[in-house]
């Protein structure tokens, strides 16, 4: 169950998307001047002011206020600009972690909604990029495609790296190189998958790697970089526990922060095992459910994506 304290965040989302060009009040209260000359108009918790016009709080006193998904506060009897304020609170909010996760958290819902949905929202990320990273994305001349979860920073345990299928006969051969083109392990495998120990490899920590998978005398697929990074959840976390809105969050949420995290350090593998384990455990969440497949959509796994979103309890 979500708690109340998620349930009203979703509640003053569901206003600022209905309405783009006011400003809600969620606690304290300040004068509003619609226009110049105009008396003052009281706004309290719950009610709502345009953003064209002026305002002020009484003395000393503070009021929170809620814009299109940004929370902020007012406080002083100096009279400003309704706009001035909203435009410089929204860049604040953007840039720390908190904006950019209620933001990246509105657009994820969004984009999960429907199977529709997560299907232009790939489509469009595609166009743009491929997990964030300019440049990867299908090309030419690669029939074979790599999971794009097995990149960027990869834990030093046991790692499933994983690719689609394609027309051939044959075993699949799995390369692991280095920058220099040393290769580190090839194996033949005859499924689309194959685990390995990366602790148990003698990788140097933090160096780039790359793997790529073939299959007879044409078939392949791009090479994709990786590096053994083994505190990068722990670091992630760390950070996490300092952010006040980590603190007061639920336990689902705070899940969900760390997946967003994860995910913008690179650590894709992370992030997706963040989100199979918080599925696992709570199969019936739809926030969840949404959260990931517009997870998967950005990690090119549109298959993933809707089969979770179609699988959906009712």
């Amino acid at each position: 169950m979500r708690t109340i304290a998620f349930s009203i965040f979703c509640l003053f989302l569901q206003l600022g998307l209905a309405a783009q060009n006011e400003v809600t009040v969620l606690s304290g209260k300040l004068f509003y001047y619609p226009q110049a000359g105009s008396n003052p108009i009281l706004k309290y918790a719950g009610t709502q002011l345009e953003l064209k016009g002026k305002f002020r709080c009484k003395g000393s006193e503070s009021a929170k206020l809620f814009y299109n998904g940004h929370y902020f506060w007012v406080t002083g009897s100096k009279l400003r600009n309704v706009q001035d304020v909203v435009n410089a609170a929204v860049k604040t909010n953007e840039m720390s972690f908190t904006g950019r996760f209620f933001n990246f958290l509105t657009e994820s819902v969004k984009e999960g909604e429907n199977t529709e949905n997560v299907k232009k929202y790939h489509r469009k990320y595609m166009n743009k990029s491929s997990g964030g990273v300019k440049g990867f994305g299908p090309k030419p001349g690669y029939e074979i495609t790599p999971l794009f979860i097995n990149s960027g920073k990869l834990p030093p345990e046991n790692v499933i790296f994983k690719w689609r299928n394609t027309t051939g006969e044959g075993p699949y051969t799995f390369h692991l190189f280095s920058q220099e083109d040393k290769m580190a392990a090839t194996l033949l495998v005859r499924d689309t998958a194959i685990t390995l120990d990366l602790d148990q490899l003698a990788l140097n920590l933090d160096e780039e790697y790359f793997w790529n998978v073939t299959r007879g005398e044409s078939a392949k697929s791009e090479s994709l970089p990786f590096e053994i990074c083994p505190n990068s959840v722990v670091e992630r976390q760390t950070d996490l526990s300092h952010e006040t809105a980590f603190q007061k969050a639920d336990h689902t949420e705070q899940q969900l922060m760390l997946a967003y995290m994860l995910e913008e350090e690179h650590c894709f593998y992370a992030a997706n095992n963040t989100y199979a384990r918080m599925i696992a455990d709570d199969a019936d969440n739809a926030l969840v459910r949404k959260m990931y497949a517009s997870f998967f959509a950005r990690m090119d796994m549109l298959p993933e994506a809707i089969s979770l979103l179609s699988n959906a309890p009712k």
